[in-house]
């Protein structure tokens, strides 16, 4: 099914797809973030929309379901705030030539809406699940060494439960998975054009991947392993636990985090497509597949028998 067909199956207003010489992430952005998807909140229509949509973009993609389940869903129930919840994860492969996986990961889901304001998400975080959609097709043309996972994870805003349920489950063993690379909120460069990256103090061999990406992009990679006063948020915060690749971590998987800091839209009804800078957002776009490319070549090269090389190796 092409992109205009499931828009007008799923009713979205064809302001959604915008203009066809737009980027295909900017495309996903404008679907995602439509009013249509009524802010995804997980356990809603608009996030029931919002999976079928990927569904189709994993199926023209050519992304496969995991061995371990019936279709790109994984279901999965959890108690939050004495109530139970239910989501579902969208999750799929593209398979390597090694048994070893990286799992790349971005939330779908937002906070839905108040009456009648929606918090479409754009940024937050249509941004991050288009990018990894741009990058399953970049991979899927250009080829890969170790399996790839994409997880479009549901309930990140009620406590990270899609990528918990992820990774406590049998779908992908933990234990085979080399890494997490993580994308969330990357379009909107607020005061200072630079990329947040957490995951580099806790496993050094990812500090020089970060080096020669910054060389290559001339996009300032701000090293985020610890807490940090951003902007005019009074409270510290530590990027290492604010997002889907927290799950990884309490599992001992290394993982980097690519992200922007807070900003003026965040948590709004104002975080609306119209307002992403596509401009900068091309470039993160660019940025996270070139870490994709480079992982996956850290991951050929590690000795299977150790999580990562330390620094003394050859």
């Amino acid at each position: 099914m092409k992109l205009s067909l499931l828009i007008a199956v799923l009713g979205i207003g064809c302001c959604a797809l915008a203009s066809a010489s737009e980027p295909v992430w900017m495309q996903d952005v404008n679907v995602l973030a439509d009013d249509m998807m009524e802010g995804r909140e997980v356990g809603s229509k608009g996030s029931k929309r919002s999976r079928e949509y990927l569904m189709e973009r994993y199926a023209e993609i050519g992304i496969e379901p995991l061995p371990a389940l019936n279709d790109y869903s994984q279901p999965f129930s959890a108690i939050r705030k004495n109530k139970p919840l239910a989501g579902t994860n969208v999750v799929g492969q593209l398979k390597g030539a090694l048994d070893r996986y990286i799992v790349v990961s971005a939330h779908y889901d937002h906070i839905g809406r108040k009456g009648r304001r929606i918090f479409n998400g754009a940024d937050d975080n249509a941004s991050g699940v288009a990018a990894m959609l741009y990058l399953a097709a970049q991979s899927q043309q250009s080829g890969r060494q170790c399996h790839q996972v994409f997880l479009a994870s549901d309930a990140e805003e009620h406590g990270l439960l899609g990528a918990r349920a992820f990774v406590s489950s049998d779908v992908v063993a933990a234990k085979s998975i080399f890494v997490n690379l993580n994308l969330d909120m990357l379009s909107q460069p607020g005061g200072r054009k630079e990329v947040l990256v957490s995951g580099n103090l806790s496993h050094p061999a990812f500090n020089c991947i970060i080096e020669d990406i910054e060389l290559a992009s001339n996009m300032p990679m701000i090293a985020t392993d610890e807490k940090r006063r951003v902007g005019r948020y009074p409270s510290l915060v530590d990027r290492r636990k604010v997002s889907d690749h927290a799950a990884f971590a309490e599992q001992g998987i290394p993982f980097l985090f690519l992200g922007v800091g807070r900003h003026s839209y965040y948590h709004t009804p104002r975080d609306t497509a119209s307002r992403v800078n596509q401009s900068f957002y091309g470039e993160t776009v660019a940025i996270a597949w070139q870490y994709l490319q480079k992982l996956d070549a850290l991951c050929a090269n590690t000795n299977p028998h150790r999580n990562l090389p330390s620094q003394s190796d050859p």
